[in-house]
């Protein structure tokens, strides 16, 4: 037997999830290039990594209490994940 098609409803809702994704990631990729100047490391080295595992712990905290969205939970996760050193 043939398998059912999907129905209009469904490839619209799926196209515009993609669509969105990807225009999430291009804001993201955006953010960064203008964050980050040429010829500058994106990490200072004297920043605190352990001020930056708080950071983390507080932001899992504000996500778990409902304080933020999981849209602003992973663009910050994300900013910090660039700032974190791992040796």
């Amino acid at each position: 037997m043939a398998r059912p098609r999907s129905t209009f409803g469904k490839l619209q809702r799926d196209q515009a999830k993609r669509a969105k994704a990807k225009a999430k990631q291009e804001d993201r990729l955006a953010r960064r290039e203008e964050r980050a100047e040429p010829g500058e490391p994106d990490v200072e080295p004297a920043e605190d990594q352990e001020a930056l595992l708080a950071a983390f712990a507080r932001l899992h905290e504000d996500l778990a209490d409902g304080r933020i969205s999981l849209d602003d939970f992973e663009v910050r996760q994300e900013e910090l994940r660039s700032r974190l050193r791992v040796d």
